[in-house]
């Protein structure tokens, strides 16, 4: 699949540079009344004019934080297209504000998206016009989600997207299958928790990866394996994100679908980047399959969902194409 492709002005691309290790602005956005801690990133450039600039919103995985992933993403893309880039932490979640803490709401993450678009239409140095989107792993769910009803998201990409509520409520490896035997009763259990929250002030939390080597079982997913050696060794770890989830988010994660309305994002483009050895590679798959042109599948050979959390020699060059093309 080839997309069309738009002449970038030449006269703002030249006074576009790329910066090496560009530094982060620490920003705060407000979405529905909670305050969303941010990096902002701004390409620096030789322009005298006052030109605004495309931007990109970038959202982190479940159980991530800006200073991972979605920040390494938003800030090579910021260096190769001269464009203004956002990664934030969720609500709830990070350095961002939101009671109770580590809760997992879709549709909050989703809005969370929705207001970062929001907060960048408000600079004097973004073309308001001239906004993508981008997410890994479980953004690569809330991200479309989001760019479904909200038109101002002109260009949509994914790595490693995968639909959480499918993988909370039908398990690992399935898509449209039959509920697990056991959710009704996690369910109702959630409705219990909710009701000890309000008694007690406490809240049941549970971990969403391995937190320790001997954690790992042989009968895991390569997805779950691998996520202790990102999210808990020195490569990923971040102190502001602990590999904490609220357990009765499940009630709010259940029901929700990423990828049920693909089909509104065009004639908007989309680009999903995934590795051949991923093994939530079905979830790119599926949305793909149910989104209208124009849209492209591109596999990355060799790599698991979470090496694209850093091997970003291939994705990151793609994406930066992607979106210089399409903002």
């Amino acid at each position: 699949m080839h997309f069309s492709k738009n002449i970038f002005p030449c006269l703002l691309l030249s006074a576009l540079i790329k910066a090496a290790n560009l530094r982060p602005q620490w920003v705060h956005f407000d979405s529905n009344g909670i305050s969303l801690a941010a990096h902002l990133y701004v390409p620096p450039t030789n322009s005298t004019l006052n030109t605004s600039r495309p931007a990109i919103v970038v959202g982190h995985p479940h159980g991530g934080v800006k200073e991972q992933t979605s920040g390494l993403y938003a800030r090579q893309i910021a260096e190769r297209t001269g464009f203004v880039t956002l990664a934030f932490d969720a609500a709830y979640q990070g350095e961002s504000g939101g009671l109770p803490r580590y809760l997992e709401n879709p549709y909050q993450r989703a809005d969370d998206v929705r207001n970062a678009v929001t907060y960048l239409s408000t600079l004097e140095i973004v073309d308001p016009n001239r906004i993508g989107a981008l997410g890994v792993c479980a953004s690569g769910g809330y991200v479309p989600f989001a760019a479904q009803t909200d038109k101002r998201i002109k260009a949509v990409a994914t790595v490693s997207g995968i639909d959480l509520g499918t993988l909370y409520s039908e398990g690992f490896g399935k898509y449209g299958g039959p509920m697990q035997d056991g959710l009704r009763d996690q369910l109702l259990e959630a409705g219990r928790q909710r009701i000890r929250e309000e008694e007690t002030g406490k809240t049941n939390l549970t971990r969403i990866f391995p937190q320790t080597a001997a954690d790992i079982r042989p009968d895991m997913p390569v997805f779950y394996q691998q996520s202790y050696d990102y999210y808990q060794t020195p490569r990923g770890h971040v102190e502001t994100a602990p590999n904490w989830h609220l357990w009765r988010s499940l009630d709010l994660i259940a029901t929700y679908r990423s990828y049920a309305y693909m089909q509104l994002i065009s004639p908007r483009p989309l680009l999903m980047i995934a590795g051949s050895d991923a093994d939530t590679l079905y979830f790119s798959q599926v949305a793909i399959k149910q989104a209208q042109e124009p849209k492209e599948l591109y596999i990355i050979p060799g790599l698991s969902h979470i090496d694209l959390y850093d091997h970003t020699n291939r994705s990151a060059p793609k994406l930066a194409d992607f979106f210089r093309t399409h903002l």
